[in-house]
């Protein structure tokens, strides 16, 4: 893992590899990449008892993943080539966005139709390398260029044009170690991934433990829970300030839906919509600390009711349209009412309650009837406190993925242009 301890000695953006590369570096050569790779088909008998796995390829280099499993009857398209592991994968059809791949292990032995293009490397180039290379900018520029059509949804790729394109390549050792370095990166990447799941999974199970009683805290495990409606606990303001700006109105910054729907929590110092509002609307819609807001309105039932926390706030930031302030009493931590809102029982509740048909939305009625089981004030902060430190892992496994992701990428493209050379 040496190559990960080293994130910070990497710049944090590299401009594109060069399209084609006017000084080779020393030991490369530039040559059609059909010389070192070659289209193999392997066509399969199909038996209409026979169960085979179909794969697809994934867009913005997804890689290859498994489909459904059908038998020799139910597939209707019969000219099948059967691919194998190492394999690199080509669709047709959607290789302008990036849809191609090396076959993995798990999937040797799965079959594609003649929409795909199953190539093979040549004993000069390494297979992972070429799944490295495909990430690159003067790749993903070859492919478009060897595709025809006027959309860009319809166009059709070209293989044997695509392989008579000129392409700069290190001597195979170099590859090897190249391929070697990226799948380091690779595997803390897919370490921490595995740390982000384990710690979102942890965090459910607290949530359904410690939200419903079933687990209590240490101290607390005699104070009484309660059942209460919404309206009991919190007041329920909706808001109706829209987007547009008037010059005899107040400047503010609107904490819009997606504002809700994408963040954990709502700081001043995040960015905000600069729009205006009367001194009324301020007054009524400002943000508080510790409020919850949530959507009110929907495209679907599923998204109605997403929370956010109010952590921080500002005078000059309210509450947008379409989304509606839980503003908890004396009895309430906002907090622990915001991962309610999570919990899965509490969203089908709401889910059920909205209301439309193209649109859905939620009535005041509709959310302030909502039933919770509710501990003492200091319990519900506790219980908060834990939900957030775990909230607070989680953020961090994703930060840490994000930076190694932008640190490969940028070694990628100095690795795949010669920029930076390796040691053999």
């Amino acid at each position: 893992m040496n190559a990960v301890s080293k994130i910070s000695a990497f710049p944090p953006t590299v401009q594109p590899g060069l399209p084609q590369l006017r000084i080779l570096p020393t030991g490369w050569s530039r040559e059609p990449i059909g010389r070192h790779i070659r289209e193999v088909r392997r066509p399969v008998f199909m038996i209409d008892t026979e169960v085979y796995q179909l794969v697809t390829a994934k867009r913005a280099r997804g890689g290859i993943v498994p489909r459904e499993k059908l038998s020799g009857r139910e597939i209707s398209v019969k000219s099948q080539f059967r691919i194998e592991e190492g394999d690199f994968l080509i669709s047709k059809r959607q290789i302008v966005h990036g849809a191609c791949g090396l076959v993995p292990r798990e999937l040797d032995g799965a079959i594609v139709s003649n929409e795909y293009g199953v190539l093979r490397a040549r004993p000069s180039m390494d297979s992972r390398f070429l799944s490295y290379l495909s990430h690159s900018i003067y790749f993903q520029q070859t492919c478009f260029h060897s595709a025809i059509g006027v959309h860009i949804e319809k166009m059709i790729f070209k293989l044997d044009k695509w392989l008579e394109r000129e392409f700069a390549l290190p001597p195979l050792p170099e590859q090897k170690k190249i391929a070697e370095i990226l799948s380091t990166w690779d595997k803390a990447i897919e370490t921490t991934a595995k740390l982000l799941a384990n710690a979102e999974a942890q965090k459910r199970s607290l949530m359904q433990q410690l939200l419903t009683g079933k687990r209590r805290l240490k101290g607390f495990e005699r104070s009484e829970w309660r059942e209460v409606r919404l309206r009991d606990i919190a007041r329920v303001i909706v808001s109706n300030v829209d987007k547009k700006s008037s010059s005899d109105e107040l400047p503010v910054r609107l904490c819009n839906y997606t504002d809700v729907y994408k963040r954990d929590f709502i700081l001043p110092t995040q960015k905000f919509m600069e729009a205006t509002a009367t001194a009324e609307q301020v007054r009524k819609f400002r943000l508080k600390v510790d409020d919850v807001i949530i959507t009110k309105d929907s495209e679907t039932a599923d998204d109605i009711a997403m929370p956010t926390y109010v952590a921080e706030t500002a005078n000059d930031l309210i509450c947008g349209y379409h989304l509606a302030i839980i503003r908890p009493g004396k009895d309430a931590d906002g907090r622990f009412l915001k991962f309610i809102f999570e919990l899965p029982h509490t969203r089908h509740y709401f889910g059920t309650r909205a209301n439309g048909a193209i649109r859905y939305g939620l009535t005041i009625d509709g959310i302030e009837r909502a039933e919770i089981r509710v501990p003492p004030i200091e319990e519900q902060k506790r219980i908060a406190a834990v939900l957030v430190a775990a909230e607070e892992t989680i953020s961090d496994h994703r930060r840490e993925i994000r930076l190694l992701k932008t640190a490969k990428a940028s070694l990628m493209q100095q690795l795949l242009t010669g920029r930076r050379r390796v040691t053999l």
